[in-house]
């Protein structure tokens, strides 16, 4: 991630023209060419601007009606359960403007809060809602007043809309074909690295169904699932667990080589494996990122695959979700066991705070940092659509009680109740706070421009003073604390990742 300054402002709002740009000034040279008939200074830019003018009016033109449609069916709550989710948000509000921040303006009627909290809690719009809900919805709505301490008058103000990520438009721009080449040269490169490190790769066959292409998967092992490749070097440690990283969105692995070299360096016998998640890397893909079930599935599978029974989980931003579906999977199935979770700028936390989804999805950019993201991660439309349509706040969330976990601990809870029980059962048994704790590390960027990282360490923590380095009493969490660092730059430089 780039910073503020203003030489990086400048450079990144001319690659930002200079991309959006291309596909004009491609139809602009073809008209040229058209009415001179004649072509300007090359036939290799003749061709090459008719290559982005396919490009934009066959793919992107045609995918982008698709990418505003849904696959997956949202989770839905039962009125226990949606109540006893409500009630735990409305106990953790550490900014006193809460819900306004979920609104495009602190003017609110009735009817405003009532179709915010009917795609919050019944992820639906107005017009999908039933009769018998109103009761409920009334409850919902005193609550609200009773936290703003303002009486909502009844009707609706026009002007003001809410931030509805699964309901809401899905917005993106166009990026020309030049760009994708960009990123097939840099994950060639990542690929390549990896080969050298010592890696092997593991790939579904979905050759065609991935753009740009990705060559060096033609010698891919073949992988053990469907949903997704993956990295693995092997695990030859007697007495270190091996670990498991999963990325963020981004451009792939390529920001964390330096990172996974340390931990190469750190101990050649731990294995590593690294899970891709094409969908957020910038690539045209064809299919979605999985649903929630298919991802832990598939995750546990190839673990099983390549005989890692015990592991340690990294996961980075975007990948957090992942870890928190893992951490919240009481599923009574075998799976492998994971012993210590490490969160970097983890995105769970809080979800209920508008902080994630606005600053990822809804802000206006003006510093130079806000405009990278907006243009290469949130504009970009596989990554747009695997956020708008694919992810959903109550099953992502995660709450400081999630963390509390005996090592060893089984379950007798069932599916469909697995991602709302940790809401209701918030206290540990006496039996397993006598049983060792999986560990829990998260880091912290305290100038993170997506996460809310001030109100994540203090909810944490409990403490309002800052400690680069807070532990709990038994050990079992930490909370890693870098203020003056912005969102995925801790892996930045050696020492930090070092620190961590």
């Amino acid at each position: 991630m780039i910073g503020k300054s203003l030489p990086e402002y400048i450079f990144i709002r001319i690659s930002i023209y200079l991309l959006r740009s291309v596909a004009p000034a491609s139809f602009l040279y073809l008209c040229f060419c058209f009415y001179s008939k004649s072509y300007l200074v090359s036939r290799w830019i003749l061709l090459l601007a008719a290559l982005e003018v396919w490009f934009y009016v066959f793919v992107y033109r045609r995918r982008r009606p698709g990418l505003q449609k849904g696959v997956y069916n949202p989770p839905l709550l039962n009125r226990r359960q949606r109540e006893a989710l409500f009630t735990k948000c409305s106990q953790q509000l550490p900014d006193s403007n809460y819900p306004y921040g979920w609104f495009s303006s602190s003017i609110l009627k009735r009817e405003n809060v009532v179709d915010w909290i009917l795609w919050a809690l019944f992820c639906c719009s107005p017009k999908d809602a039933h009769d018998s809900w109103n009761e409920e919805i009334d409850n919902y709505v005193k609550e609200v007043e009773r936290v703003t301490g303002i009486k909502l008058e009844d009707g609706r103000v026009a002007l003001t809309t809410s931030l509805r990520l699964n309901l809401d438009p899905v917005r993106m721009s166009h990026r020309p074909l030049i760009w994708y080449w960009i990123v097939a040269i840099v994950d060639l490169i990542t690929c390549t690295k990896l080969y050298t490190l010592g890696f092997s790769h593991y790939s579904p066959r979905i050759f065609t169904r991935v753009f740009p292409p990705r060559f060096l998967t033609i010698i891919s092992k073949q992988s053990s699932t469907k949903h997704f490749s993956y990295w693995y070097r092997p695990h030859r440690s007697r007495n270190r667990d091996p670990m498991v990283f999963i990325h963020g969105i981004g451009i792939g692995l390529y920001p964390y080589l330096p990172f996974i070299q340390d931990l190469i360096k750190l101990d050649p016998d731990v294995g590593i494996l690294l899970i891709e998640l094409l969908p957020i890397t910038m690539h045209i893909t064809a299919d979605p990122i999985p649903s929630r079930i298919e991802m832990l599935d598939t995750l546990y599978a190839t673990m099983t695959s390549l005989g890692i029974s015990r592991a340690v989980l990294a996961s980075h931003s975007y990948g957090t979700v992942i870890a928190a579906h893992v951490i919240r999977d009481h599923r009574p199935i075998p799976k492998p066991l994971i012993t210590s979770f490490l969160l970097f700028d983890p995105v769970s936390f809080l979800l209920h705070l508008p902080a994630v989804a606005f600053n990822f999805l809804y802000r206006t950019p003006h510093q130079a940092n806000e405009w990278q993201l907006w243009y290469f991660a949130s504009q970009d439309p596989d990554i747009a659509y695997a956020l708008g349509r694919c992810f959903f706040w109550a099953d992502n969330i995660l709450w400081k009680d999630d963390l509390m976990l005996p090592l060893d601990t089984t379950s007798t809870r069932d599916v469909d109740s697995s991602s709302t029980n940790s809401i209701t059962n918030t206290n540990s048994t006496v039996e397993q706070a006598a049983r060792p704790r999986t560990r829990f590390a998260v880091v912290l960027a305290g100038d993170d421009q997506i996460v809310p990282a001030s109100d994540v360490r203090r909810y944490l923590t409990g403490e309002d003073e800052v400690k680069d380095r807070w532990v709990n009493e038994d050990g079992s969490l930490q909370v890693l604390y870098y203020p003056g660092l912005d969102h995925a730059t801790v892996f930045d430089t050696k020492e930090r990742r070092r620190d961590d």
